[in-house]
């Protein structure tokens, strides 16, 4: 989540109220539309192209959990919020 200071001078309550609520209905909404998006399930070829690496290299990161895989038959696919979070976990220095 971004962070930034608000300074607020010369409104009242009465304005500022209604402002407050449309803007965090607007930010509600996005998160939903991004939390739907984040549950779609990906073939190995669409994971492995999200995060720029060779299917081999995705296949390791299966191996050792770091990437979760789900397998629905005799297909293989992978949550793209897992995905995310794996690369976020990854990326922590």
């Amino acid at each position: 989540m971004k962070k930034s200071i608000l300074q607020i001078e010369n409104i009242s309550t009465s304005e500022l109220i209604p402002q407050l609520v449309t803007e965090l209905r607007k930010v509600i909404k996005e998160e939903q539309l991004q939390n739907e998006n984040n549950q779609d399930l990906l073939t190995r070829d669409e994971a492995a192209k999200l995060l720029s690496i060779s299917l081999v290299t995705l296949w390791k990161y299966t191996k050792e959990d770091i990437i979760p895989a789900y397998r629905i038959g005799t297909k293989i696919r992978y949550k793209k919020a897992d995905i995310l979070t794996a690369l976020k976990q990854m990326n922590k220095f």
